[in-house]
């Protein structure tokens, strides 16, 4: 009988379960702090700017921390390079939100088109890293769909980012029918290829397959204890051996001939058949 094959499946480092830790202990203060700000500003002259900038900050701060939390999420696995750079896009898109809303920064166009392209990659950056992680690679199927779900994904964006720095794009009718498109068939993907891949588990999970050493072995016993017949155990415990060759020691012989009087001993006191 085949022994059962270990699992393939990587414990993360303690540097990267470190690392996950601070992340979500700033992405927790950090919202704490921002909600609770939010609140008492709402307590005094809900129609000051202070109000709308402080709440404004509670709702960009929880925004990006959610999608900081679907790259950590990855960390500590195969795809935790995408992990660290959605990370990477919600911090700078938080950081170039909170700059428009409290500081004073020129009127280019530049800049809002930058925001608009950092926001619009984290928000996909983030979807990505939801399907990384609860898509299972272990079925062909659902490979080859999450391959081409990522890939509808990364072209909506880039046809979105055409139309964020190319303004004579909105003028193209086709351009715009072709993005809506692209966008159905990426939310299509984002939704199915997780449901599949759950119900497939969850499949393979219910009907174990007869080549199971395990399957195999608990299915024996099962038909042996219903046929009234008791396994016999193939080995003492450790206990039960340290415990022999202590009662051993203390008489002087080996655990062999203690064990070889204990039997005869018993043989000569059991009854014998009666006539």
């Amino acid at each position: 009988m085949a022994a059962p094959q270990a699992s393939t499946v990587r414990e993360p480092s303690s540097s990267i379960r470190v690392f996950r830790r601070v992340i979500a202990i700033i992405i927790v203060v950090t919202f704490s702090l921002a909600a609770a700000g939010g609140i008492i500003v709402l307590l005094g002259d809900i129609e000051s700017e202070l109000t709308f900038q402080v709440v404004s900050t509670t709702a960009l701060t929880g925004a990006f921390s959610v999608a900081a939390f679907c790259g950590a999420t990855l960390l500590g696995r195969r795809a935790q390079w995408f992990g660290i750079v959605t990370i990477g896009l919600a911090a700078a898109s938080l950081a170039l939100s909170l700059w428009f809303l409290w500081g004073d920064p020129p009127g280019d166009e530049t800049l809002f088109q930058l925001l608009y392209s950092l926001i619009l990659l984290t928000a996909v950056g983030s979807v990505a890293s939801l399907v990384l992680l609860l898509a299972s690679t272990n079925s062909w199927p659902v490979r080859i769909a999450l391959a081409l779900t990522l890939g509808v994904l990364s072209l909506a964006a880039a046809l979105t980012l055409v139309t964020i720095w190319i303004e004579t794009a909105w003028q193209s009718d086709w351009l715009m029918r072709l993005t809506a498109i692209v966008w159905i068939l990426a939310a299509l993907g984002v939704v199915v290829v997780p449901l599949t891949s759950l119900l497939l588990r969850k499949g393979k999970a219910a009907t174990p397959t007869s080549s199971d050493p395990m399957s195999d072995s608990a299915s024996s016993d099962s038909a042996s204890q219903s046929s009234g017949q008791a396994s016999p155990a193939p080995h003492l415990s450790a206990s039960a051996l340290h415990r022999l060759e202590a009662a051993a020691r203390a008489q002087g012989v080996t655990a062999d001939e203690l064990l070889d009087r204990l039997l005869d001993a018993d043989d000569r006191s059991a009854p014998g058949p009666q006539s």
